[in-house]
């Protein structure tokens, strides 16, 4: 089944207040708040959230530091495409990789570090397959333990962003629970239980140039139109515009269309974190929850204005003049179980799409969707 509808305003997206969740008066309404986000936006907002807003505070001032660094040192941590690691300069990425709408890659750099020690490596020793892998845990407390990152030369980089990362990961724990309570899964599932263990984590932060802007016309992007790859993602800007979301045209009962599609901004609201759901919890539903095509467009400096100074969630250093002319975000892009297959579940596929069912099965496991689409990115190529 698939869901799709237009919405005339962002202010319609309804905000989570995850205060509730704990609460079991409250909490079957926060899961059909959730249910019903997923269905029409696939994004929303989150409030009470627990991350600290001096933590973000002090990781996007690290960041901002680490883009400072000069290219050569920038250049030291290259980019491994096995472990999703490292730096990654302007026009190295393109997040639309069909080449119809975006004609060059994308303008931001970026930084990532992930829970690596998760990935189960195959080899293959007198014809025979193995797999070797460390201890398949996290800490919840210290998510990147036992994982090889790169450390730039950034006092407290690694520091800060270990504590931020945990502070996401310990929250889409949360987020997973609600979610799995809205498809009526039981604690006990063992569906449940494989796709919520060990969930694999990408921290990337951003830098995107003011001074570069996006040419839509042009085939310009900040980051081109894409869908996430994995389960939720974990969103906080800086508060300067540039993230768009695609709302696709309804169609009325004779077919005609109702509305042309459209890209709406995604605001910034203070004390709330952006989250939207991806390509795997679309496959898990068979496409009834949105995996939300988004995409970043940064207009020239002269028409972007500049965050509140007053909002410490999501700040820009006042003062920093470099600082301001480029915006800043990091996203945490989490992902299932690593050895879990995802495919539909079986409310979602009615008896007559079995054998025509948009995710066939065999499944691919979370390891295997994600290095599918990290070479899909970087190469060219489409496909499920």
């Amino acid at each position: 089944m698939t869901t799709t509808s237009t919405c005339s305003s962002w202010d319609s997206v309804p905000v989570l207040d995850l205060s509730l969740a704990d609460d079991p008066v409250t909490r079957p309404a926060l899961v059909r708040q959730l249910d019903r986000a997923l269905r029409r936006y696939g994004f929303l907002y989150v409030s009470q959230h627990g991350v600290d807003a001096a933590l973000l505070e002090e990781q996007f001032d690290l960041a901002h530091q680490l883009f400072r660094l000069p290219l050569a040192d920038k250049r030291a941590m290259p980019f491994d495409g096995t472990l999703d690691i490292g730096y990654v300069g302007s026009g190295q990425q393109q997040l639309d990789p069909d080449g119809t709408v975006q004609f060059v890659g994308d303008t931001k750099e970026q930084f990532m570090m992930t829970t690596n020690k998760l990935i189960v490596t195959k080899t293959k020793t007198n014809n025979e397959q193995s797999t070797t892998t460390d201890d398949c845990t996290i800490d919840p407390d210290r998510v990147f333990a036992g994982s090889q990152n790169c450390h730039p030369k950034v006092p407290r980089h690694a520091e800060v962003t270990s504590a931020y990362a945990s502070a996401a990961y310990r929250l889409n724990l949360r987020l997973n629970a609600l979610l799995f309570d809205a498809l009526t899964l039981p604690p006990d599932d063992a569906t449940r239980i494989a796709l919520g263990q060990c969930p694999f984590l990408v921290l990337k932060q951003m830098k995107y140039a003011l001074e570069n802007p996006s040419d839509v016309g042009a085939g310009k992007f900040g980051a081109g139109a894409h869908t996430d790859w994995g389960s939720f993602t974990i969103l906080c800007t800086d508060g300067k515009p540039g993230l768009q979301i695609h709302m696709p045209s309804e169609d009325n009962k004779n077919g005609t269309t109702t509305q042309e599609d459209r890209w709406l901004p995604v605001p910034h609201r203070k004390g709330c974190l952006i989250i939207n759901s991806g390509d795997q919890i679309a496959q898990l539903t068979n496409d009834y929850y949105r995996s939300a095509l988004h995409r970043v467009v940064i207009e020239p400096p002269a028409s972007t204005p500049i965050n509140n100074k007053n909002d410490s969630t999501n700040p820009t250093t006042s003062g920093d003049d470099e600082r301001s002319q480029a915006r800043f975000s990091t996203a945490i892009f989490t992902y299932f179980g690593m050895q879990a297959p995802v495919g539909p579940l079986d409310q979602f596929v009615r008896p007559a799409e079995q054998n025509h069912c948009k995710y066939p099965p065999p499944y691919r496991t979370s390891q295997e969707y994600f290095h599918f689409k990290l070479t899909e990115s970087t190469s060219g190529g489409k496909g499920y």
